[in-house]
């Protein structure tokens, strides 16, 4: 997540080299490429004018994002409570973290799953995200199943939606390729 948002940075600091419009950023992914497109779009601004390195001192936020198959949060104790089944047990969890089967409940751990979640970043100051679903991973007893599910896009529409945010949640059907180039011309065209 930290890397995502320091490739934020990096394309800011070489916006114009790159040709870029430094205050029109979106992220996408899929799965974990998902989570960290909507970290980037809640977590707090990670710029350090004060940072000797160029590219520290350049903003991480981000205009709007899409995710597919988003999880909105990492910690696995919200996912047992709030998805269900065995999704918390997915072993791309502990490789995340890097924390060893003896850390899953100590401390160290929390902080870390607090932080990577999504969700506990979110603020009313927040850009838009499209977040899309096949809505065919449900949680069952198999590690890790559910990881996918819509149940993390529900949670999430509802949570931005009490705070005024827009999110647009698409389930099964819709949220296709020109779904997504509307969605981001929508909010990243220049209004100039």
């Amino acid at each position: 997540m930290q890397d995502g948002a320091r490739a934020v940075q990096y394309l800011r600091l070489k916006a114009k080299e790159f040709n870029l419009d430094p205050k029109r950023f979106a992220a996408t992914g899929g799965s974990a490429g998902a989570g960290i497109s909507l970290w980037l779009a809640f977590h707090e601004d990670l710029k350090d004018e004060k940072a000797e390195d160029p590219v520290l001192r350049q903003s991480t936020r981000i205009t709007c994002a899409v995710g597919m198959a988003a999880q909105c949060s990492y910690d696995p104790r919200w996912i047992k409570r709030n998805i269900g089944g065995k999704a918390h047990e997915h072993p791309a969890l502990q490789q995340l973290f890097h924390v060893k089967p003896e850390e899953l409940e100590s401390d160290k751990a929390a902080n870390l799953y607090e932080d990577a979640s999504p969700i506990n970043h979110l603020t009313k100051d927040d850009p838009p995200v499209m977040v899309i679903y096949g809505g065919n991973d449900e949680p069952s007893e198999t590690p890790g199943a559910g990881i996918h599910s819509q149940k993390f896009g529900e949670i999430l529409k509802a949570e931005m939606e009490k705070i005024g945010l827009s999110c647009e949640l698409f389930v099964g059907k819709g949220g296709g390729v020109e779904d997504q180039v509307k969605f981001l011309v929508k909010y990243l065209k220049s209004k100039a």
